[in-house]
């Protein structure tokens, strides 16, 4: 029986000839494997990179810890007496990108005064009492 092209049998016998395209196989499926793992480790710090969806001059909102989940921003100056219910005690953590001090109420119509954001300020996760409570916010302080 020939395993060889031509008919010839190679020095390796027929166990040689089929472990060369097992091995090229498994050689391609590393590559392949170390390329993907690559690219998880690329995109990973990406992913938890979200406050960079908030642009400079706004106030941005987010419903999960770590900037993660619905987003919703504000313009500098912008007060919202009543987010309404896509984000009606949603908000666990924020950025406050603008040049002012911002203030989130429990209640709609600016009532129950929450906590203070200082301009610049951020936390990826809200403290638990103030944690999924907000329902208006406006610019200045309580």
């Amino acid at each position: 029986m020939s395993c060889e092209p031509g008919g010839r049998t190679g020095p390796e016998g027929r166990t040689g000839q089929m472990l060369r395209p097992l091995a090229r196989r498994l050689s391609t499926t590393a590559a392949a494997l170390t390329a993907v793992a690559g690219v998880w480790t690329a995109t990973a710090p990406g992913a938890a990179a979200a406050p960079g969806d908030c642009p400079a001059n706004k106030f941005c909102a987010w419903e999960n810890s770590s900037y993660t989940g619905r987003l919703i921003i504000a313009n500098a100056g912008e007060s919202n007496p009543n987010v309404g219910s896509y984000f009606n005690d949603k908000l666990t953590s924020y950025w406050n990108r603008t040049g002012n001090y911002i203030t989130l109420y429990f209640d709609s119509n600016y009532r129950g005064c929450m906590i203070t954001i200082p301009p610049g300020g951020s936390s990826a996760a809200i403290p638990t009492q103030f944690n999924d409570k907000m329902t208006s916010f406006r610019v200045g302080t309580c």
